[in-house]
């Protein structure tokens, strides 16, 4: 299957899960070697899950049919700009590449506009606005010696 035929399954997962009533109008596919090893639809409404974005259950479901959390080789495909959440879940999965046909200011005009969240992430912690970030250092000690026994048994990196 080519791009555009892999786009296309994506503008039908969307359609899919919005007319379905699982969420919201969101499709991804994920592409490895020419094979699709992942695929969802936004289910946010039906899962009461605000994390069951297209890409995260795409990735999830890819993963698992990879059995591997390391999906480097992968190409992701979704009809929106992924949200600040997906996208931090393509870096961590290494996603090598996404592919997306709407740009942020056409998902900004039926309201689900992310900028504000891409904003609040790139603010330093202690000056976040939207949740408010309060360090309680009094036990750092107890959960510092969990970081110093994964240290030991893992390493540092």
């Amino acid at each position: 299957m080519d791009k555009k035929g892999i786009m296309r399954r994506v503008v039908e997962l969307s359609h899919q899960g919005m007319t379905g009533g699982f969420g919201y109008p969101f499709g991804c596919v994920i592409v490895k070697d020419g094979e699709i090893v992942g695929e969802g639809h936004n289910e946010v409404l039906s899962s009461n899950d605000p994390t069951a974005h297209a890409e995260i259950l795409a990735i999830r479901r890819a993963s698992a049919k990879l059995k591997t959390y390391d999906l480097s080789g992968c190409e992701l495909y979704t009809n929106g700009t992924p949200c600040c959440m997906c996208m931090s879940s393509m870096l961590w999965a290494n996603i090598d590449r996404a592919y997306y046909i709407l740009e942020e200011k056409d998902s900004e005009a039926i309201g689900f506009g992310d900028r504000h969240f891409y904003d609040e992430v790139g603010r330093p912690i202690d000056q976040r606005q939207i949740l408010r970030m309060v360090q309680l250092p009094e036990l750092k000690d107890e959960a510092m010696s969990v970081y110093r026994l994964w240290t030991e048994k893992h390493g540092s990196g």
